[in-house]
C-alpha cells in the first residue's frame, strides 16, 4: 500500500519511492468529477502499482487525465501508461518539445555539444552523464497523443479548478498548478522544502541559456500569488511559502556572491579537485555553476 494522506478535500498525495537519485516523489490524486492525476512518477512496475492502489484506496475507478508538471522522468515517466488505459495527458508545449528530444534521443547530442562548448568538460567526463542519460531514458515513455496546456489556462481536476501558472528554472515549460479557491498551489519541482533545483539549460534565439534567471522570476510570481500553503513534488508540504521564496532566494544570492570563476564551467564546478566527481552529481553541479555564471554576468 503506498503512503497516501489526503492533503485537501478529495485530494491526495501519494508519496512513493523512485528508482533515482531521490528518496521518493509526490504524486497527486484528485478525486471528483474529473478523477486526475497530477505528475505520475517513473515508468516502473511499483509506481503504477501504486497508483493503481491508491486509486482504489479514494475511490477512484478511472483516471480521466493526467496532469504533467514538468518532463523529467520521475514526474512523467508512466503517463503513457495511464493514457493507454484512456487518460488523457496535459504537459505544456514547451516542456512536450524537451520531453521527445529525450525520449528520442535528440537531447545526448545536445547535452554532449553544451558540454564540450559551454562547460569545457573533457570527453572522457562526458560519456559518464551519458550513459546515466540514457539510463534515465528507460523510466520515461513519450504518449501518442498529448493535450497542451498553456500558461493562465484552468483546468478541473477532481472538483478543483486548477490555473496553470508558468514557473520556467528547472526546466523551460515548468508548470505549477495554484487552487485559487483553497489558496494552494501544486508547486511541483518549482519550489520543493527541502533543496534548490538544479536549473535546466535549454535554448533561446539558438543559444544555450540558464534557467536560474528564469527560475528567479518564477519565485516573484508565486509569492505574488497571496498564498501561504504549498505541495511540492518532493519533500512534505508547507504554510511557509514566501518565507520559502525568501531563504532560497538570500542562498541563491550567497552561492552567487561566494562563487569565483575558473577558466572552465567544468573546473569550477570540480573545484579542480584531485577526487573524481560522479558522473551524476558533475551534471548537476554544472548546472549550479553554469547559472551562477550567467546571474553574476548580469548583475555585474
Amino acid at each position: 500500500m503506498p503512503d497516501i494522506k489526503e492533503v485537501s478535500q478529495n485530494v491526495y498525495k501519494l508519496t512513493i519511492p523512485v528508482p533515482i537519485n531521490v528518496e521518493a516523489v509526490n504524486l497527486y490524486l484528485f478525486a471528483g468529477e474529473v478523477p486526475t492525476l497530477l505528475d505520475a512518477g517513473t515508468n516502473t512496475p511499483e509506481v503504477i502499482e501504486a497508483v493503481n492502489e491508491g486509486m482504489k484506496k479514494v475511490g477512484i475507478k478511472r483516471l480521466e487525465q493526467v496532469v504533467v508538471s514538468h518532463w523529467h522522468v520521475d514526474h512523467a515517466g508512466a503517463a503513457n501508461t495511464f493514457a493507454k488505459e484512456g487518460a488523457r495527458v496535459l504537459v505544456s508545449s514547451r516542456d512536450h518539445q524537451e520531453w521527445a528530444s529525450f525520449v528520442h534521443g535528440d537531447a545526448f547530442s545536445l547535452l554532449n555539444e553544451w558540454a564540450i562548448k559551454e562547460w569545457g568538460v573533457p570527453e572522457t567526463e562526458i560519456s559518464g552523464m551519458l550513459k546515466i542519460s540514457k539510463r534515465l531514458q528507460h523510466l520515461t515513455a513519450l504518449p501518442e497523443q498529448v493535450t497542451f496546456i498553456e500558461p493562465e489556462q484552468t483546468i478541473m481536476a477532481g472538483d478543483n479548478l486548477l490555473r496553470a501558472v508558468a514557473t520556467p528554472g528547472h526546466t523551460a515549460g515548468h508548470l505549477s498548478f495554484y487552487n485559487e479557491k483553497d489558496s494552494i498551489l501544486f508547486s511541483g519541482d518549482m519550489l520543493l522544502p527541502d533543496e534548490i533545483p538544479y536549473p535546466g539549460i535549454w535554448q533561446e534565439n539558438g543559444q544555450a541559456v540558464s534557467g536560474l534567471p528564469s527560475y528567479l522570476e518564477s519565485l516573484k510570481k508565486i509569492e505574488a500569488l497571496g498564498t501561504q500553503q504549498y505541495f511540492p513534488g518532493h519533500g512534505s508540504a508547507s504554510e511557509n511559502l514566501a518565507a520559502r521564496c525568501h531563504e532560497i532566494r538570500e542562498q541563491l544570492y550567497r552561492q552567487i556572491n561566494d562563487f569565483s570563476a575558473a577558466e572552465t564551467v567544468y573546473l569550477s564546478a570540480t573545484s579542480i579537485g584531485e577526487q573524481r566527481i560522479h558522473p551524476g552529481v558533475l551534471f548537476i553541479q554544472l548546472h549550479y555553476v553554469y547559472g551562477w555564471k550567467q546571474l553574476k554576468k548580469q548583475v555585474g
